[in-house]
């Protein structure tokens, strides 16, 4: 059979219906190394630790940095993402929390990564503070900064005019700073340094928190350890004292996790002590460890699946195997012995689901 017929066979119409009729599923339940997103979460004892920490920070408002810390392929990108939509979900109708969208691969700077949070709360909370503000002005005593104290009171005295709101929001981008910046917001310096990105965001953070316009961000980063590969020394020295700056600047109100491997932790914490000091509230996932992990694992991903193609199928479920437990015990072995031999400690999920993945895809195109 030619490429051709055989890609017509596979996307013939009522594919899906002959998949589910005979394997229960839709499509190939196990992703593969490069789908790293959208992925079902299987729960973790490092779930209950998770949701402590959220609870304890919605709770009572106090900063929080936790580490997400796991070799390569261990599940840390899954965790993240599934938090974020947790997070999202949760407070979908609580006013004042803004989670501010994983960032896959954060920028060489820390400043981008300020940036990126100015511009989640966007003009919106702006003109929400300003609106607070005009009601009642004590909370701009909580402002530090006289730019940013000038900045909000222009605002107030024009109303939560939309072109001065939008004005803010270029100078807290730390965009050149022009005449029109001067003579609508009152400012004399353009935020152009890390420092003053943070002063400004510790500012806007207080004062927005004193109008109970707001009650806290989140903060999710991924790959962090990458940074030591993009970097010099002295750049990674400054992204990690940057990143300890606004920890330390923001007692309240922050919460941020952080994915990270054990190997980056400690070259980090050997460039820059201070910054194990700040992270030693620490989340820890593991590799699997045994046959019995390893076919939980697969069972949870073949279930998800069919437990997803029944919400949109009537007809009665295929039960036949899609991947027997013998080719999973030896994927599994297959994988340990290859663990041993770089001296790593167990079996790396994304590996172990993609050899899966594989296995399936032959089982589906084989029908």
């Amino acid at each position: 059979m030619s490429l051709r017929d055989k890609l017509r066979a596979q996307s013939a119409a009522g594919r899906a219906s002959e998949l589910f009729s005979r394997f229960g599923v839709l499509s190939n339940p196990f992703p593969s190394s490069t789908h790293t997103a959208h992925n079902p979460h299987q729960r973790l004892p490092a779930d209950d630790d998770a949701e402590e920490r959220i609870i304890t920070f919605l709770r009572d408002g106090t900063t929080q940095v936790v580490v997400i810390e796991g070799t390569q392929g261990v599940g840390k990108t899954n965790f993240l993402n599934f938090y974020e939509s947790e997070i999202q979900d949760s407070l979908a109708d609580t006013d004042g929390y803004y989670v501010v969208r994983y960032l896959a691969d954060p920028e060489a700077s820390f400043d981008g990564i300020i940036r990126r949070l100015f511009q989640e709360l966007g003009p919106a909370h702006l003109k929400k503070l300003t609106e607070s503000l005009m009601k009642d002005s004590k909370p701009l005593k909580t402002v530090r900064g006289q730019d940013m104290r000038s900045a909000l009171q222009y605002l107030v005295n024009s109303k939560a005019d939309q072109d001065r709101i939008d004005l803010m929001m270029e100078w807290l981008l730390g965009f050149r700073l022009l005449k029109a910046h001067r003579e609508a917001l009152g400012v004399l310096f353009r935020l152009d340094t890390v420092e003053s990105k943070t002063a400004a965001l510790r500012d806007l953070v207080l004062v927005s928190s004193a109008t109970n316009v707001l009650q806290g961000i989140f903060l999710l980063l991924d790959e962090l350890e990458k940074q030591d590969g993009v970097l010099g020394p002295t750049a990674v020295v400054r992204y990690l004292s940057a990143m300890r700056a606004i920890i330390d600047a923001l007692p309240r109100h922050l919460f941020m996790m952080i994915a990270l491997t054990p190997d980056a932790m400690r070259r980090y914490s050997a460039a820059l002590p201070a910054f194990r000091s700040r992270f030693q509230n620490l989340i820890s996932l593991e590799p699997l460890m045994s046959s019995e992990d390893a076919e939980n694992l697969a069972d949870f991903y073949i279930q998800t699946a069919k437990s997803e193609a029944k919400k949109t199928q009537s007809a009665r479920a295929g039960s036949t195997n899609l991947i027997t437990r013998d080719q999973i015990f030896g994927v599994f072995e297959q994988l340990r012995k290859a663990a041993e031999r770089r001296g790593d400690k167990g079996v790396r999920q994304r590996e172990f689901l993609h050899l899966l993945h594989l296995l399936a895809e032959k089982s589906i195109q084989a029908q």
